[in-house]
């Protein structure tokens, strides 16, 4: 099987949309991660004279995240005053933001959700930013689910409208900066980034390759010769399977050296390339590989399945477009793609890591199990072909034997 596996690399090596998958990950790598933007946001935040953005009578120095159960609360109220009074609530449906409307029941809840927030209102000094967020916790879950309340999904952020707000905030910014550093996040976050904007092409273009993986044979004549000989389902479609699936991860494993090593030059961090590598690659390992090895076995079971390439290609497409929105948060089973598309925000991250951990062992699974269903598939055509061919072999030395009787 090793040599089959070699083989079936050396055949990906041959393939012009292999090379069109390298450069598109690359475009992504480019114009996504390694840009000034992405730099700026994970480096030390700016420690200028704060501008006004706006005018004199409607001045605006940026936007900010609340800081405490005073300003969250407050800001919460006033999203759901604007809910209530549209009659309306955005949620995401199918990866796509839709505006709901909302019946009596649920008007009931966001009130009731505004009366807590009253109470916090009196007394901010006794709660904390958890004790509000669990009310958008709650009222997210009253409302169905995949609503703006969903904790990481709405921000809550709000407009900074004077000089000392803003130098305020500025230092704020700053705490939270260093906090991150001296907390060792920095780096993951860093990763988290990198494998969020990576998972777009992950998620999407590996089916365009292995679609056709197991019909290449039809289409050069060869699976005849193939189905006549005795060779294992097993060792034939997993050496494709993992050669197919070896060859992708390259791309993205050495992206993530890549990535690793240019972060640490951007950011001045001297001594941190090895850490740095093995925390880019373990990011990537886990959070990228799985999804990419599912498209590769969903690519080669469709193919099967349908007998056509281009049907499990576009059922990839729907499936991508399904998983893309929202940027975080909501990391059921149906989502292919992680998206975590903050650097920052890693207390967050640890209270949804065993909601991702499920969710990547699962693709994991759910790839082995696929490319098993191929294997399957496979074989029973080729038992078709051998029936059919039997079949063909006994009819035609019974028409010879008639034949040579009635001479």
């Amino acid at each position: 099987m090793i040599s089959l596996i070699g083989k079936e690399m050396r055949m990906t090596l041959r393939s012009l949309v292999f090379y069109i998958f390298i450069i598109v990950a690359c475009f992504f790598y480019f114009t996504s991660y390694a840009t000034s933007e992405t730099w700026g946001e994970l480096g030390p935040p700016a420690a200028g004279t704060p501008q006004n953005m706006g005018t004199a009578e409607h001045p605006m120095y940026g936007w900010k995240q609340p800081g405490n159960a005073f300003e969250l609360a407050k800001r919460m109220r006033t999203e759901i005053g604007w809910d209530l009074n549209s009659g309306t609530t955005t949620k995401y449906k199918i990866g796509f933001l839709v505006e709901n409307k909302l019946d009596g029941e649920e008007k009931g809840v966001l009130s009731d959700a505004i009366a807590k927030l009253d109470v916090i209102l009196q007394d901010p000094d006794k709660y904390t930013l958890d004790d509000v967020y669990k009310i958008s916790d709650e009222l997210n879950t009253q409302l169905g689910g995949n609503t703006m309340y969903k904790r990481g999904v709405g921000d809550f952020g709000f407009p900074i409208e004077s000089y000392d707000e803003a130098v305020k905030a500025q230092k704020v910014t700053l705490d939270l900066y260093r906090d991150k550093v001296e907390a060792g996040e920095l780096l993951p976050g860093a990763a988290r980034y990198f494998c969020d904007y990576l998972s777009l092409p992950a998620g999407i273009f590996p089916v365009f390759l292995s679609a056709f993986l197991l019909l290449r044979d039809r289409s050069s004549r060869m699976s005849e010769l193939i189905y006549s000989r005795r060779v294992s389902p097993w060792a034939y479609v997993f050496s494709k399977f993992i050669a197919l699936g070896v060859m992708l991860s390259l791309v993205f494993l050495v992206l993530s050296v890549v990535g690793g090593w240019k972060t640490v030059e951007i950011l001045g961090l001297d001594g941190q390339t090895g850490e740095a590598a093995a925390i880019f690659l373990g990011y990537t390992a886990w959070w990228l590989l799985p999804t990419i090895w599912a498209s590769v076995a969903f690519g080669m079971f469709g193919s099967m399945l349908f007998r056509l390439g281009i049907v499990p290609i576009a059922l990839q497409v729907i499936w991508w477009f399904i998983s893309v929105l929202p940027l975080m948060g909501s990391y059921g089973l149906y989502r292919l793609l992680i998206r975590f598309n903050s650097p920052d925000d890693y207390v967050l991250y640890k209270d949804w890591a065993d909601e991702i951990a499920l969710n990547r062992s699962f693709y994991l699974i759910l790839a082995v199990a696929l490319a098993a269903g191929a294997a399957w598939l496979w074989e029973r055509h080729r038992s078709r072909l051998d029936s059919a061919g039997a079949l063909s072999r006994k009819r035609s030395k019974k028409k010879i034997k008639t034949a040579t009787e009635a001479a």
